[in-house]
């Protein structure tokens, strides 16, 4: 099983424990995604410690403002080979609604990067989903999304899951589909089709049932597994295997790996 999205190894936790209780619960890969340049540098020292953990790199709206001086190290990042993907970026307008011009220059610009680089990328939003799909449909018909992407930790609406499945890009259910009030989100992970389906925690964020109100981590992904396989009535198994396929269709592995 792979937690296609978290945020690991950049605080004080005990990475190397958090690794052993994944592996434990059959979760054998991880992406761990840097949203702030001051991160980049943790990142690559976590994935050469850590050979089951992936990376991403990205500039999280929040930091719209910076970004002019983040694109050259982000761009030298990238380049590495064990970085798969662009992300995670997009809009967020819950924190940071004045800051909306700069953020949708930084998602376009990001986008764009993406597609030079030949990377997919991964898209955060937030309060934002008219302008995401406004930027996401400019960017497909401008050829930009044709190295794929994912909307990760889906929590928008069915509109919003058309327009990023109509890209060619996946959806990703996180710890949020196991909650009480998600029916919405839940109808659109029953609909989509399934070879564009991913799984993550987003942890330390949005623990799932029954963890709610704990710190996330990502031995938790096996309960949004067994949730996704209760929506589309599918063995648990059957859900590990295709979310698995579509992880390293999305990312290229066998590219990744044949480069070493």
């Amino acid at each position: 099983m792979i937690d296609s999205h978290c945020h690991i190894g950049f605080e004080n936790d005990d990475l190397g424990d958090i690794v052993l209780r994944a592996k434990s619960v059959g979760v054998h890969r991880m992406l761990s995604v840097a949203c702030a340049v001051s991160d980049y540098d943790k990142l690559v020292k976590i994935l050469s410690d850590f050979p089951m953990i992936d990376g991403a790199v990205g500039l999280h709206p929040e930091y719209a403002n910076s970004w002019p001086e983040a694109e050259e190290k982000l761009t030298e990042v990238l380049s590495l080979k064990r970085i798969l993907a662009l992300g995670e970026c997009g809009l967020d307008y819950h924190y940071a609604p004045d800051t909306k011009r700069e953020q949708q220059i930084c998602f376009e610009e990001q986008i764009e990067l993406a597609h030079r680089l030949n990377k997919p990328i991964i898209i955060h939003t937030r309060d934002a989903e008219s302008d995401t799909i406004s930027i996401l449909k400019s960017a497909f018909n401008a050829g930009f999304l044709k190295f794929g992407g994912v909307l990760h930790c889906f929590t928008g609406t069915q509109a919003l899951a058309d327009i990023v499945l109509e890209a060619g890009l996946y959806l990703s259910a996180s710890g949020v589909i196991t909650f009480k009030n998600a029916e919405e989100i839940r109808s659109v992970f029953q609909s989509a089709p399934i070879d564009r389906l991913l799984i993550e925690t987003d942890s330390p964020y949005l623990a799932p049932i029954p963890y709610r109100g704990r710190v996330n981590e990502p031995a938790y992904v096996v309960k949004t597994a067994e949730k996704l396989a209760e929506l589309r009535k599918l063995p648990v198994e059957e859900i590990d295997r295709l979310t698995t396929e579509n992880y390293n269709r999305l990312f290229r592995i066998k590219e990744v790996s044949d480069a070493y």
